[in-house]
């Protein structure tokens, strides 16, 4: 069993974009993980090529044979999973390489968080946002 899933929905994504995404996630620097792409019924067939383009035998992609919406993708995507834990990854969206590493070892140590969010850059203004602490994480402080 890995130890994450990353669950990658994707619909029509610009190549650029969607390489950037798959690359930032191939890059990690924590290497057990499964990467689970679900193409939701793009009329765009460039998805599936640049997809399949990547020879890595920790991808498993699989295509809905109509458009269910991010929602149920996302939930299709959670049904295929293997790992004891899931990171959410969008198609337009870029980690850094060690993201995988820092949220394991953070959960590790932490047995009592079931969820973890992560501040993000926005591109182009290049802003970063953090999420909100919760009281525990507060009080520890």
């Amino acid at each position: 069993m890995p130890a994450i899933s990353v669950l990658f929905p994707t619909y029509n994504t610009r190549e650029e974009y969607l390489r950037e995404a798959i690359e930032s996630v191939l890059n990690q620097t924590f290497r057990d993980f499964e990467f689970i792409i679900v193409d939701d019924c793009s009329p765009d067939p460039n998805v599936e090529r640049v997809v399949k383009s990547y020879d890595d035998p920790r991808i498993r992609y699989y295509r809905n044979e109509k458009n269910l919406g991010i929602s149920e993708t996302r939930n299709r995507l959670i049904d295929l999973a293997a790992g004891e834990y899931l990171a959410v990854m969008d198609h337009d969206d870029v980690s850094l390489p060690e993201r995988f590493e820092k949220e394991a070892a953070y959960l590790d140590a932490h047995p009592d968080v079931g969820v973890l969010g992560t501040a993000h850059m926005e591109i182009p203004s290049g802003k970063v946002v953090v999420p909100p602490q919760t009281n525990a994480e507060i009080e520890e402080r």
